[in-house]
């Protein structure tokens, strides 16, 4: 072998070698690390002692039962009203004439990244007690006694849910798979004289089957590990679930790390099933919707385009327009959603918000976080993804399976884990309490989605660009830089600007680690909530949406601009 190549050989080895290192330390350390802290009885940081007693207590604690049932129930009930819904609307925007489907669809992915706190203060705002604004205006008819509606409930919970990303994540992932449909089915039953209804859950329904399952048994993972919303609706009226008590044992005085840690092992080990049911059914039921013979042609709703067009714009708007417009409004009152003062308005909110050094404080941490999120996350799944596509790594297989990891981890779980690593790592200890373990958590929890949209350009590039410019003489580095980079840069830009908005955005992720001086707009938001100050967290909420969903536009204009508009966040 040429000294020149076996050079480049060797440092390609050295560096996917160190890649695969890295990945597996930041992923793996944090999950030993609980499993190890499970079993320590005495404080935190201290010369361990090992027992049982931390699985004895969440075994026989009550409240833990309460929460387990509460995390099932509301994640199983909202997953189902949202498959209900979510179908129908998905084949409307991809399978009829349906006016204006293109920037309904858009307006679903808004919907999608639209943060999670700042929508749930809004709808408290609308229906959150006696005082809120609907409640208000319907209390003034002759026939109405108290509130009507009360979000600080568990229907008020799964209703919170399916305005955020429930139902818009299941219209974003089904939409694609009801496209690539044969619609020659569906001409037949409509020869036959069959409704639109009959031909969507007679025939949509169970030949796309297999597709729904899968999205549903994600769906159904990602509602076990929801964290924010139960914990801003759920404690007043005492409503747990299960990553709300691994938080409450965490930021209790003194922190209970070991009665966490087994919380955090105990969920991993129910989540596992669901995730190994997902696998297994989506390896063994694919289904091949397109074939030499493809057609697809839409669908004729007939009398029924305009009031379907309304009832799909209403539901875009109660999910984006409502939500915005009343936190707007939120931040301009004396009291957050009550009306009956002698003179409700002001702008005194807005005014101590860019006074208050802690918000402005929070909003450039969250600048920063973002940015250098993004920077940091684009090189390192493009690496990853070029060693587990385009290099002879033998350990590029269980490279990309690790990737898959954080997807799993709920992120409060996984944000405990990396609080435990960041401690008890001599080498990441000087990271702790800095914005590059905030950095370095939001690049884990973004990794899957990052790595795989990178990774899926990669292989749709052809061997044959990379083999000519190495038969001209150039080397591995100079072909990476001048030929792979610019073809897949699309998906690198779309990558950035979602790890962006996550980043912007993120609770449970950083939920133990963004205190004090790099604590984010986000946890900032989470923080007054908690304590009831309303007020101030409308006006943090207002920045993030501006952020998170500015973001998401700009990614979705570049990605349909570069086709990759089908890939799921």
């Amino acid at each position: 072998m040429h000294r020149g190549a076996a050079i480049s050989l060797n440092v390609r080895l050295l560096f996917a070698t160190l890649l695969f290192a890295v990945v597996s330390y930041l992923l793996l350390y944090p999950i030993v690390s609980l499993l190890l802290t499970s079993f320590q009885v005495n404080a935190f940081g201290d010369e361990p002692i090992h027992g049982l007693d931390n699985w004895r207590k969440i075994f026989t604690q009550e409240r833990i039962g309460d929460a387990v049932w509460n995390t099932l129930s509301l994640s199983v009930a909202r997953q189902f009203i949202s498959l209900l819904i979510g179908v129908p609307v998905a084949w409307l925007i991809a399978r009829t004439n349906l006016p204006g489907r293109k920037w309904l669809e858009v307006g679903f992915w808004v919907a999608l990244f639209m943060p999670t706190l700042p929508v749930t203060l809004a709808w408290v705002f609308l229906v959150g007690g006696r005082s809120a604004l609907l409640n208000t205006w319907l209390s003034e008819l002759p026939f109405v006694e108290g509130p009507v509606f009360n979000v600080y409930s568990w229907w008020g919970i799964v209703w919170a849910h399916l305005m955020t990303a429930s139902l818009a994540i299941k219209v974003f992932l089904l939409v694609p798979a009801f496209r690539s449909m044969d619609s020659a089915l569906e001409e037949a039953g409509r020869t036959c004289g069959a409704s639109a209804p009959r031909i969507l859950w007679g025939i949509v329904v169970p030949i796309m089957a297999p597709t729904i399952i899968v999205v549903l048994l994600l769906g159904l993972i990602r509602s076990m590990q929801a964290f924010e919303v139960e914990l801003i609706l759920g404690t007043p009226v005492r409503i747990d679930v299960y990553s709300t008590i691994i938080y409450r044992a965490m930021t209790q005085e003194p922190p209970l790390h070991g009665v966490a840690s087994a919380l955090s092992i105990t969920f991993l080990a129910t989540l596992v099933p669901f995730v190994l049911l997902q696998q297994w059914y989506s390896a063994g039921h694919a289904h091949a919707s397109i074939s030499g013979r493809f057609s697809n042609r839409g669908f004729d709703l007939g009398r029924w385009r305009w009031p379907a067009f309304w009832l799909v714009t209403g539901l875009v708007a109660f999910m984006t327009i409502v939500p915005f417009a009343c936190l707007l409004m939120g931040t301009f009152m004396k009291l957050f959603g009550v009306f009956n003062l002698p003179a409700p308005w002001t702008t005194e909110h807005w005014e101590n918000a860019f006074s208050r050094g802690d918000i402005l404080r929070s909003f450039w941490n969250t600048v920063r976080l973002g940015l250098l999120s993004a920077l940091v996350g684009v090189a390192t799944f493009t690496a990853i993804a070029y060693v587990a596509t385009k290099g002879s790594f033998l350990g590029r297989r269980v490279l990309d399976f690790l990737t898959w990891l954080p997807a799993l981890i709920p992120g409060l779980v996984l944000s405990l884990g990396l609080l435990q690593m960041f401690a008890g790592s001599t080498l990441l200890r000087p990271l702790y309490g800095s914005i590059a373990a905030l950095i370095l958590a939001v690049v884990i929890g973004t990794m899957t989605v990052g790595t795989q949209i990178i990774k899926s350009s990669m292989q749709q590039l052809g061997s044959e660009l990379e083999e000519a410019a190495w038969m001209s003489g150039a080397t591995r580095f100079y072909t990476f830089r001048r030929i792979v980079l610019p073809l897949i840069a699309p998906s690198m830009a779309v990558i950035g600007l979602e790890v962006f908005a996550a980043a912007s955005s993120a609770v449970g992720i950083i939920a133990l680690l963004g205190t004090g001086a790099t604590q984010p707009l986000s946890i900032l938001q989470l923080v007054l909530l908690d304590s009831g100050k309303f007020e101030a967290g409308a006006v943090v909420g207002i920045v993030i949406m501006v952020l998170t969903v500015g973001a998401a536009l700009l990614a979705r204009y570049i990605g349909s601009r570069a086709g990759l508009h089908q890939h799921a966040v």
